[in-house]
């Protein structure tokens, strides 16, 4: 049954499910559509709306921006990834591999949303390489649906928020502590079922063999120096090993006339060489940078986005060996960066006419009318799965919806934590339709929108069934 279901929305998805910038295009047609029928907002207005707004996440951009960089260097590093192929070892047969695949970008998305995306898209990548038989984007889609639990865990935008001195919020729900919200038992327990479930789930969804698409073996052979590819088949073994070592500076030249081979054209260390190579460059940052986040947290700072990217970048500088690693793996992972930062003025400009026109108060508002002092929890989950499909970003959902939630759980009598904590879950539910957030993955992996999404969508059924008897039943 799971596997027929699947194949039905894997097949409609690869047929109607546009790139998404389409997707992103279409909703904000659609929201201009909505603010015009829903709101008193008169169309010209509306489209100053749109366009005031398609800056208005700028700051947030580049937030986002750093953490997906520096979350890939971490990634990228060679301790983390000699740990993540001894983990990929593990898996033996096709089943175990869609599973463990899940399992550890879950894992991952509970240290950083980033560091999920980047380990599921090499986790995938790595059993496609090691594994004969498995489904290829059925890899793809089980690293990404590791993601759905992001917001549980460390970098959660809402849980961040909430516990910040001087959040926009505070007049309203005051100071809510992590305690309440990422680390209160609904949220710890809810996540570990799922990230154990959510495994079990995409382990059962493999189509039939004369369906399996495996990987494309130019996706997962290839070998970059510098950021440049290499065929692996011009580069011999001890070179390749001294380069990325970083041993020695050298010059690839492919010989045409013998493709066996690779010319090493070695020259003279200079003072750049010297301190490109030099790790006390990176130690020195690192452990300066660690000595403030230690003081920062032991004098009573809160976690939030600037605090965790600074752990981040911390992390990265102290595991990469050498500055020239620490920079070519930042620059690999900004690789990934173009189709977001192309989308977020879109995303920006629907957030604006959500916001000025008030369509977003008229939606929440539609549920919080149908609430009770039970089901308020319920319905600001699906709301927040709602909306995330308009205003995709966890952080700039919150500052939309979070004002009149908390305002209606404040008057309902409803505990605010669990109602932040609803919005939040919402967010991250419906990322597995929502291919904003996949694209880091995709372009690592190699694939679309359209060749995974249909394997989500089992995701996204069992996730919300999950998590609305949770939010709603879990004490």
């Amino acid at each position: 049954m799971l596997k027929k279901t699947a194949n039905f929305f894997a097949k409609t998805m690869e047929r109607y499910m546009p790139d998404p910038f389409i997707f992103a295009a279409l909703l904000t047609m659609l929201v201009y559509a909505m603010a015009l029928i829903f709101t008193q907002t008169a169309p010209v207005p509306l489209v100053d709306m749109w366009a005031n707004g398609l800056w208005s996440l700028l700051k947030f951009t580049m937030q986002v921006s750093i953490t997906l960089v520096f979350s890939g260097a971490v990634i990228r590093t060679k301790p983390v990834e000699a740990a993540l192929r001894s983990a990929s070892r593990l898996a033996t047969t096709p089943t175990k591999a869609y599973f463990l695949t899940a399992l550890l970008s879950g894992i991952g998305s509970l240290f950083s949303w980033a560091a999920g995306l980047f380990v599921g898209a090499f986790v995938a990548k790595e059993m496609a390489k090691n594994i004969r038989g498995c489904h290829y984007p059925l890899l793809v889609a089980s690293g990404y649906a590791g993601f759905m639990i992001w917001h549980m865990g460390y970098s959660s935008s809402v849980g961040l928020v909430v516990a910040t001195p001087g959040h926009f919020l505070e007049q309203l729900c005051g100071i809510i502590p992590t305690s309440q919200t990422i680390f209160a038992p609904f949220n710890i327990i809810t996540a570990l079922f799922l990230l154990v479930t959510i495994p079990w789930i995409m382990s059962r969804l493999a189509p039939d063999h004369e369906d399996i698409q495996e990987v494309d073996p130019t996706i997962i052979n290839g070998y970059s120096i510098d950021g440049e590819s290499v065929d692996p088949s011009l580069i011999n073994e001890h070179s390749t090993e001294d380069i990325a070592e970083g041993k020695q500076p050298a010059k690839l030249q492919a010989k045409n006339a013998a493709p066996a081979g690779v010319a090493v054209e070695k020259w003279e260390w200079t003072p750049s060489d010297w301190l490109e190579h030099a790790r006390i460059i990176c130690l020195a940052l690192g452990i300066g940078g660690l000595i403030y986040i230690v003081r920062y947290y032991l004098g009573g700072g809160g976690l939030n986005m600037n605090s965790m990217n600074m752990s981040l970048m911390v992390l990265a500088l102290l595991l990469s060996r050498t500055p020239k690693e620490f920079i070519h793996n930042c620059v690999e992972s900004g690789k990934s960066l173009g189709p977001i930062v192309m989308q977020f003025p879109l995303y920006g400009g629907i957030m604006g006419m959500m916001v000025k026109s008030g369509l977003a108060v008229v939606i929440a508002g539609w549920f919080v009318a149908m609430s009770t002092e039970t089901t308020l929890p319920f319905w600001s989950f699906v709301s927040g799965g709602l909306i995330n499909f308009f205003v995709p970003s966890g952080g700039s959902q919150w500052a939309v919806q979070g004002p009149i939630m908390l305002e209606a759980a404040k008057q309902m009598g409803v505990d605010m934590a669990r109602v932040a904590m609803a919005v939040a879950w919402g967010d991250q539910w419906t990322n597995m339709i929502q291919p904003f957030w996949a694209l880091p993955l995709l372009a690592i992996a190699g694939m679309k929108a359209k060749d995974i999404m249909g394997y989500c969508v089992m995701a996204l059924i069992w996730g919300g069934i999950v998590f609305g008897l949770a939010i709603t039943f879990m004490p």
